[in-house]
Protein backbone atom coordinates (compact mmCIF):
# COMPACT_ATOMS: atom_id res chain seq x y z
CA UNK A 1 0.00 0.00 0.00
CA UNK A 2 2.97 2.47 0.59
CA UNK A 3 4.50 1.57 -2.73
CA UNK A 4 1.27 2.28 -4.36
CA UNK A 5 0.59 5.32 -2.84
CA UNK A 6 3.80 7.15 -2.43
CA UNK A 7 5.49 5.90 -5.44
CA UNK A 8 3.13 5.19 -8.41
CA UNK A 9 0.34 7.58 -7.36
CA UNK A 10 2.25 11.42 -7.65
CA UNK A 11 2.07 11.13 -11.76
CA UNK A 12 -1.70 10.96 -11.45
CA UNK A 13 -1.91 14.48 -9.93
CA UNK A 14 0.31 16.02 -12.46
CA UNK A 15 -2.26 17.56 -15.42
CA UNK A 16 -4.42 18.30 -12.47
CA UNK A 17 -1.79 20.18 -10.64
CA UNK A 18 -0.41 21.84 -13.51
CA UNK A 19 -3.88 23.20 -14.40
CA UNK A 20 -4.64 24.56 -11.00
CA UNK A 21 -1.50 26.23 -10.12
CA UNK A 22 -0.66 27.74 -13.60
CA UNK A 23 2.66 25.73 -14.33
CA UNK A 24 4.38 23.55 -17.11
CA UNK A 25 4.50 19.78 -16.83
CA UNK A 26 8.47 20.03 -15.79
CA UNK A 27 7.82 22.30 -13.21
CA UNK A 28 5.41 19.89 -11.72
CA UNK A 29 7.35 16.77 -12.51
CA UNK A 30 10.15 18.37 -10.45
CA UNK A 31 8.21 17.47 -7.40
CA UNK A 32 8.98 13.93 -7.84
CA UNK A 33 12.66 14.35 -8.52
CA UNK A 34 13.03 17.12 -5.38
CA UNK A 35 11.48 13.64 -3.40
CA UNK A 36 13.59 11.22 -5.08
CA UNK A 37 16.65 13.46 -4.43
CA UNK A 38 16.18 13.73 -0.90
CA UNK A 39 15.29 10.30 -0.63
CA UNK A 40 19.09 9.60 -1.79
CA UNK A 41 20.58 11.87 0.68
CA UNK A 42 18.64 9.61 3.16
CA UNK A 43 19.95 6.30 1.91
CA UNK A 44 23.23 7.54 2.50
CA UNK A 45 22.66 6.88 6.37
CA UNK A 46 19.51 5.08 6.12
CA UNK A 47 21.24 1.52 6.21
CA UNK A 48 23.19 2.48 9.60
CA UNK A 49 20.06 3.97 10.91
CA UNK A 50 18.25 0.63 10.74
CA UNK A 51 20.73 -0.85 12.53
CA UNK A 52 20.86 1.39 15.13
CA UNK A 53 17.21 2.48 15.88
CA UNK A 54 14.31 -0.06 16.34
CA UNK A 55 12.40 -0.66 13.76
CA UNK A 56 9.08 -0.31 15.40
CA UNK A 57 9.84 3.10 16.31
CA UNK A 58 11.48 4.27 13.04
CA UNK A 59 9.27 3.01 10.39
CA UNK A 60 6.24 4.09 12.10
CA UNK A 61 7.70 7.60 12.43
CA UNK A 62 8.60 7.56 8.83
CA UNK A 63 4.82 6.71 7.61
CA UNK A 64 3.23 9.12 9.95
CA UNK A 65 4.91 11.84 8.75
CA UNK A 66 3.82 10.42 4.77
CA UNK A 67 0.34 10.58 6.40
CA UNK A 68 0.82 13.94 7.61
CA UNK A 69 2.24 15.99 4.46
CA UNK A 70 -0.53 14.14 2.43
CA UNK A 71 -2.89 15.38 4.32
CA UNK A 72 -1.21 18.80 4.55
CA UNK A 73 -1.09 18.65 0.63
CA UNK A 74 -4.55 19.42 0.58
CA UNK A 75 -4.40 22.63 1.76
CA UNK A 76 -1.48 23.94 -0.61
CA UNK A 77 -1.83 26.85 -3.24
CA UNK A 78 1.85 27.74 -4.18
CA UNK A 79 4.17 25.38 -5.96
CA UNK A 80 6.85 25.63 -3.60
CA UNK A 81 4.77 24.34 -1.07
CA UNK A 82 4.59 21.06 -3.33
CA UNK A 83 8.44 21.26 -3.91
CA UNK A 84 8.98 21.69 -0.14
CA UNK A 85 6.46 18.88 0.79
CA UNK A 86 8.23 16.36 -1.18
CA UNK A 87 11.34 16.72 -0.31
CA UNK A 88 10.32 15.92 3.32
CA UNK A 89 8.43 12.96 2.12
CA UNK A 90 11.47 11.91 0.06
CA UNK A 91 13.24 12.21 3.48
CA UNK A 92 10.64 9.92 4.97
CA UNK A 93 9.46 7.42 2.75
CA UNK A 94 12.96 5.67 1.19
CA UNK A 95 13.42 3.66 4.29
CA UNK A 96 10.02 1.93 5.01
CA UNK A 97 9.14 1.72 1.33
CA UNK A 98 12.03 1.17 -0.16
CA UNK A 99 15.00 -0.03 1.97
CA UNK A 100 12.80 -1.55 4.33
CA UNK A 101 10.70 -4.51 3.06
CA UNK A 102 14.25 -6.21 1.18
CA UNK A 103 16.33 -5.58 4.01
CA UNK A 104 13.73 -7.39 6.59
CA UNK A 105 13.26 -10.24 4.51
CA UNK A 106 17.23 -10.85 3.89
CA UNK A 107 17.86 -10.97 8.16
CA UNK A 108 14.56 -13.36 8.64
CA UNK A 109 15.23 -15.73 5.52
CA UNK A 110 18.07 -18.13 4.74
CA UNK A 111 16.37 -20.34 2.45
CA UNK A 112 13.77 -19.06 -0.18
CA UNK A 113 14.83 -16.02 0.09
CA UNK A 114 13.86 -14.89 -4.04
CA UNK A 115 10.48 -16.93 -3.18
CA UNK A 116 9.76 -14.25 -0.46
CA UNK A 117 11.26 -11.06 -2.01
CA UNK A 118 8.93 -11.53 -4.99
CA UNK A 119 6.25 -12.38 -3.12
CA UNK A 120 6.30 -9.02 -0.67
CA UNK A 121 8.14 -6.94 -3.25
CA UNK A 122 5.21 -7.85 -6.05
CA UNK A 123 2.21 -6.64 -3.81
CA UNK A 124 4.22 -3.68 -4.69
CA UNK A 125 2.79 -3.66 -7.65
CA UNK A 126 0.04 -5.02 -6.97
CA UNK A 127 -0.71 -1.55 -4.30
CA UNK A 128 0.28 0.44 -7.70
CA UNK A 129 -2.43 -1.57 -9.46
CA UNK A 130 -5.46 -0.95 -7.44
CA UNK A 131 -4.54 2.12 -6.59
CA UNK A 132 -3.52 4.15 -10.11
CA UNK A 133 -7.24 3.83 -10.63
CA UNK A 134 -9.03 4.87 -7.53
CA UNK A 135 -6.79 7.59 -6.81
CA UNK A 136 -7.64 8.75 -10.63
CA UNK A 137 -11.12 8.64 -9.67
CA UNK A 138 -10.62 10.68 -6.63
CA UNK A 139 -9.19 13.07 -8.65
CA UNK A 140 -11.61 13.01 -11.39
CA UNK A 141 -14.69 13.03 -9.41
CA UNK A 142 -13.90 14.78 -6.30
CA UNK A 143 -10.81 17.02 -6.87
CA UNK A 144 -7.43 16.90 -6.14
CA UNK A 145 -7.37 18.42 -2.59
CA UNK A 146 -10.09 15.06 -1.47
CA UNK A 147 -7.72 12.63 -3.20
CA UNK A 148 -4.38 13.56 -1.21
CA UNK A 149 -7.06 13.35 2.63
CA UNK A 150 -8.16 10.03 1.50
CA UNK A 151 -4.34 9.25 0.53
CA UNK A 152 -3.19 10.19 4.30
CA UNK A 153 -5.94 8.46 6.13
CA UNK A 154 -5.50 5.33 3.81
CA UNK A 155 -1.12 5.32 4.86
CA UNK A 156 -2.12 6.02 8.65
CA UNK A 157 -4.99 3.31 8.81
CA UNK A 158 -3.40 0.83 7.15
CA UNK A 159 0.35 1.00 7.53
CA UNK A 160 0.85 1.61 11.24
CA UNK A 161 -0.87 -1.01 12.57
CA UNK A 162 2.44 -3.59 10.95
CA UNK A 163 4.99 -0.91 11.78
CA UNK A 164 4.28 -0.28 15.29
CA UNK A 165 2.93 -4.24 16.60
CA UNK A 166 4.46 -6.63 13.57
CA UNK A 167 7.84 -5.64 11.95
CA UNK A 168 11.16 -5.99 13.52
CA UNK A 169 14.33 -6.18 12.37
CA UNK A 170 15.64 -9.43 12.94
CA UNK A 171 15.31 -12.36 15.11
CA UNK A 172 15.25 -12.15 18.84
CA UNK A 173 17.48 -15.48 19.58
CA UNK A 174 16.73 -14.83 23.55
CA UNK A 175 12.84 -15.53 22.10
CA UNK A 176 13.99 -18.67 20.81
CA UNK A 177 13.57 -16.89 16.98
CA UNK A 178 16.57 -17.76 14.33
CA UNK A 179 16.30 -17.46 10.25
CA UNK A 180 13.96 -19.43 8.01
CA UNK A 181 16.29 -22.65 7.55
CA UNK A 182 19.56 -21.11 8.77
CA UNK A 183 22.41 -22.54 7.53
CA UNK A 184 24.60 -23.30 10.75
CA UNK A 185 26.91 -20.47 10.41
CA UNK A 186 23.89 -18.25 10.39
CA UNK A 187 22.16 -19.61 13.32
CA UNK A 188 25.57 -19.81 15.54
CA UNK A 189 25.62 -16.39 14.69
CA UNK A 190 22.07 -15.54 16.28
CA UNK A 191 22.94 -17.70 19.54
CA UNK A 192 26.10 -15.80 19.69
CA UNK A 193 24.14 -12.53 19.35
CA UNK A 194 24.07 -10.28 22.33
CA UNK A 195 21.95 -7.80 20.73
CA UNK A 196 19.62 -5.69 23.12
CA UNK A 197 16.17 -6.23 22.91
CA UNK A 198 17.03 -9.08 19.62
CA UNK A 199 17.01 -6.18 17.33
CA UNK A 200 20.58 -5.73 16.47
CA UNK A 201 23.99 -8.33 16.02
CA UNK A 202 27.72 -8.03 17.07
CA UNK A 203 28.64 -7.26 13.29
CA UNK A 204 31.77 -9.83 13.67
CA UNK A 205 29.20 -13.01 13.71
CA UNK A 206 27.28 -12.13 10.83
CA UNK A 207 28.24 -13.57 7.74
CA UNK A 208 29.52 -11.92 4.83
CA UNK A 209 31.64 -8.82 3.35
CA UNK A 210 32.46 -5.92 5.31
CA UNK A 211 30.30 -2.98 3.43
CA UNK A 212 34.09 -1.16 3.04
CA UNK A 213 35.69 -3.87 1.08
CA UNK A 214 32.05 -4.63 -0.54
CA UNK A 215 32.18 -0.54 -2.47
CA UNK A 216 35.60 -1.99 -4.01
CA UNK A 217 34.47 -5.05 -6.18
CA UNK A 218 33.50 -4.73 -9.24
CA UNK A 219 30.36 -6.64 -8.55
CA UNK A 220 28.73 -3.51 -6.99
CA UNK A 221 30.00 -1.24 -9.57
CA UNK A 222 28.13 -2.49 -11.80
CA UNK A 223 25.29 -2.90 -9.68
CA UNK A 224 25.42 0.38 -9.53
CA UNK A 225 25.03 0.67 -13.35
CA UNK A 226 21.84 -1.29 -13.18
CA UNK A 227 20.76 0.48 -10.72
CA UNK A 228 21.10 4.07 -12.63
CA UNK A 229 19.92 1.81 -16.07
CA UNK A 230 17.02 0.73 -14.47
CA UNK A 231 15.31 3.10 -12.31
CA UNK A 232 16.18 5.74 -15.63
CA UNK A 233 13.56 3.97 -17.06
CA UNK A 234 11.11 3.48 -13.95
CA UNK A 235 11.54 7.19 -14.07
CA UNK A 236 9.01 7.08 -17.23
CA UNK A 237 6.24 5.97 -14.95
CA UNK A 238 5.06 8.30 -13.62
CA UNK A 239 4.58 10.25 -17.31
CA UNK A 240 2.75 7.49 -18.76
CA UNK A 241 -1.01 8.50 -17.81
CA UNK A 242 0.21 12.25 -19.51
CA UNK A 243 1.53 10.39 -22.37
CA UNK A 244 -1.81 8.79 -23.37
CA UNK A 245 -3.79 11.39 -22.52
CA UNK A 246 -1.14 13.31 -24.79
CA UNK A 247 -2.45 10.56 -27.80
CA UNK A 248 -5.83 11.42 -27.35
CA UNK A 249 -7.01 9.30 -23.87
CA UNK A 250 -8.92 10.29 -21.14
CA UNK A 251 -7.41 10.08 -17.17
CA UNK A 252 -9.02 6.68 -16.28
CA UNK A 253 -7.70 5.50 -19.42
CA UNK A 254 -4.06 6.48 -18.92
CA UNK A 255 -4.42 5.02 -15.64
CA UNK A 256 -5.72 2.08 -16.98
CA UNK A 257 -1.97 1.94 -19.22
CA UNK A 258 -0.58 2.60 -15.69
CA UNK A 259 -2.41 -0.57 -13.47
CA UNK A 260 -1.13 -2.62 -16.65
CA UNK A 261 2.11 -1.54 -15.76
CA UNK A 262 1.64 -1.99 -12.02
CA UNK A 263 -0.10 -5.94 -12.46
CA UNK A 264 2.98 -6.81 -14.50
CA UNK A 265 5.33 -5.08 -11.62
CA UNK A 266 3.42 -7.62 -9.37
CA UNK A 267 3.38 -11.04 -11.54
CA UNK A 268 7.14 -9.70 -12.36
CA UNK A 269 8.41 -9.63 -9.01
CA UNK A 270 6.60 -12.62 -7.45
CA UNK A 271 7.89 -14.52 -10.73
CA UNK A 272 11.32 -13.80 -11.01
CA UNK A 273 12.05 -14.41 -7.10
CA UNK A 274 10.46 -17.95 -7.33
CA UNK A 275 12.35 -18.37 -10.75
CA UNK A 276 15.87 -17.05 -9.28
CA UNK A 277 15.76 -20.13 -6.42
CA UNK A 278 15.23 -22.72 -9.03
CA UNK A 279 16.59 -21.42 -12.47
CA UNK A 280 19.50 -20.26 -13.83
CA UNK A 281 20.43 -17.53 -12.96
CA UNK A 282 21.45 -15.70 -16.31
CA UNK A 283 18.40 -17.17 -17.83
CA UNK A 284 16.30 -15.17 -15.50
CA UNK A 285 17.74 -11.83 -16.17
CA UNK A 286 17.50 -12.14 -19.55
CA UNK A 287 13.87 -13.40 -19.77
CA UNK A 288 12.97 -10.43 -17.67
CA UNK A 289 15.07 -7.73 -19.40
CA UNK A 290 13.98 -8.55 -22.94
CA UNK A 291 9.99 -8.93 -21.86
CA UNK A 292 10.72 -5.34 -20.47
CA UNK A 293 12.53 -3.91 -22.94
CA UNK A 294 9.41 -4.73 -25.59
CA UNK A 295 6.68 -3.50 -23.23
CA UNK A 296 8.61 -0.23 -23.25
CA UNK A 297 9.31 -0.47 -27.09
CA UNK A 298 5.53 -1.66 -27.84
CA UNK A 299 4.06 1.72 -25.96
CA UNK A 300 5.35 3.91 -28.77
CA UNK A 301 3.05 2.42 -31.51
CA UNK A 302 0.20 0.97 -29.39
CA UNK A 303 -2.50 3.54 -29.16
CA UNK A 304 -6.00 2.63 -28.16
CA UNK A 305 -6.94 1.44 -24.14
CA UNK A 306 -6.21 -1.73 -24.41
CA UNK A 307 -3.58 -2.51 -26.73
CA UNK A 308 -1.22 0.99 -24.55
CA UNK A 309 -1.83 -1.41 -21.51
CA UNK A 310 -1.04 -4.74 -22.46
CA UNK A 311 2.33 -2.90 -23.49
CA UNK A 312 2.32 -1.39 -19.84
CA UNK A 313 1.95 -4.80 -18.82
CA UNK A 314 4.85 -6.20 -20.27
CA UNK A 315 7.22 -3.14 -19.30
CA UNK A 316 5.83 -3.69 -15.63
CA UNK A 317 6.93 -7.16 -15.74
CA UNK A 318 10.71 -6.42 -16.75
CA UNK A 319 10.42 -4.28 -13.52
CA UNK A 320 11.10 -7.43 -11.79
CA UNK A 321 14.81 -7.53 -12.31
CA UNK A 322 14.66 -3.98 -10.76
CA UNK A 323 13.10 -4.51 -7.80
CA UNK A 324 13.83 -8.21 -6.54
CA UNK A 325 16.46 -9.61 -8.55
CA UNK A 326 19.22 -6.88 -7.94
CA UNK A 327 18.54 -7.04 -4.18
CA UNK A 328 18.53 -10.71 -4.37
CA UNK A 329 21.98 -10.33 -6.48
CA UNK A 330 23.24 -7.84 -3.99
CA UNK A 331 22.50 -10.81 -1.18
CA UNK A 332 23.96 -13.18 -3.10
CA UNK A 333 27.41 -11.16 -3.60
CA UNK A 334 28.03 -9.97 -0.70
CA UNK A 335 25.94 -11.40 2.48
CA UNK A 336 23.90 -11.02 5.32
CA UNK A 337 26.74 -8.83 7.43
CA UNK A 338 26.23 -5.45 6.02
CA UNK A 339 23.32 -5.99 3.58
CA UNK A 340 21.30 -3.01 4.38
CA UNK A 341 23.87 -0.34 4.18
CA UNK A 342 25.77 -1.75 1.13
CA UNK A 343 21.92 -1.85 -0.65
CA UNK A 344 21.33 1.27 0.84
CA UNK A 345 24.14 2.84 -1.64
CA UNK A 346 22.60 0.55 -4.27
CA UNK A 347 19.06 1.87 -3.98
CA UNK A 348 20.80 5.51 -3.77
CA UNK A 349 22.09 5.83 -7.06
CA UNK A 350 18.74 4.51 -8.27
CA UNK A 351 17.00 6.95 -6.40
CA UNK A 352 19.48 9.80 -7.73
CA UNK A 353 18.78 8.54 -11.41
CA UNK A 354 15.25 8.25 -11.11
CA UNK A 355 15.15 11.98 -9.85
CA UNK A 356 16.52 12.84 -12.81
CA UNK A 357 14.85 10.85 -15.14
CA UNK A 358 11.40 12.53 -14.00
CA UNK A 359 12.29 15.94 -14.97
CA UNK A 360 14.09 15.11 -17.80
CA UNK A 361 11.37 13.28 -19.23
CA UNK A 362 9.07 16.03 -18.37
CA UNK A 363 11.61 18.67 -20.12
CA UNK A 364 11.41 16.09 -23.02
CA UNK A 365 7.41 16.36 -23.56
CA UNK A 366 7.88 20.14 -23.50
CA UNK A 367 10.58 20.59 -26.25
CA UNK A 368 9.63 17.81 -28.35
CA UNK A 369 5.67 17.81 -28.17
CA UNK A 370 6.26 13.72 -27.20
CA UNK A 371 7.57 11.16 -24.92
CA UNK A 372 8.94 8.97 -27.87
CA UNK A 373 12.74 9.87 -27.54
CA UNK A 374 12.19 8.89 -23.65
CA UNK A 375 10.68 5.54 -24.14
CA UNK A 376 13.15 5.04 -26.72
CA UNK A 377 16.22 5.65 -24.02
CA UNK A 378 14.14 2.95 -21.84
CA UNK A 379 14.57 0.77 -24.33
CA UNK A 380 18.31 1.10 -24.39
CA UNK A 381 18.87 1.03 -20.61
CA UNK A 382 17.27 -2.30 -20.32
CA UNK A 383 20.10 -3.93 -23.26
CA UNK A 384 22.67 -2.28 -21.19
CA UNK A 385 21.93 -3.13 -17.58
CA UNK A 386 21.20 -6.72 -18.40
CA UNK A 387 24.87 -6.91 -19.89
CA UNK A 388 26.09 -5.55 -16.40
CA UNK A 389 23.68 -7.62 -13.87
CA UNK A 390 25.48 -10.78 -15.82
CA UNK A 391 28.74 -9.64 -15.26
CA UNK A 392 28.04 -8.72 -11.54
CA UNK A 393 26.57 -11.71 -10.97
CA UNK A 394 29.32 -13.94 -12.44
CA UNK A 395 32.22 -11.42 -10.77
CA UNK A 396 30.18 -11.89 -7.25
CA UNK A 397 33.00 -12.41 -4.64
CA UNK A 398 30.67 -14.83 -2.23
CA UNK A 399 29.95 -18.14 -4.31
CA UNK A 400 28.09 -21.03 -3.41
Amino acid sequence: MGYGLIVNTPGLYYKALSSDLGVSRTQIALTSTIMNLTGAATMLFSGKLMKRVDSRLLLSVCIGVCAIIFFCQSFFTSLWQFYVSFALIGVAYVIPITLAPSVLLSNWFEQQLGLVMGVALGLSGLGGMVFNPVVSSWIANLGWRPAYRMTALLLAVCILPFSIFVLRFMPNPAKGETMYEASPASAEADAGSNAPKGELQDPSSIPGIEAKKAYRTPTFMLLIACYVLLQWATGMVQHVSGYEQSRGLTLQEGAFAVSGIMLGAAIGKATIGILLDRLKTELVLALYSVVGLAGWALMMFLVTPTPAAISGFLAGLGQGVLLVALPWLARQSFGQRDYAEILSILTMSGVLSVALANTINGTIFDLAGSYIPALAINVICYVLALAAAIAAYRLRPLRE
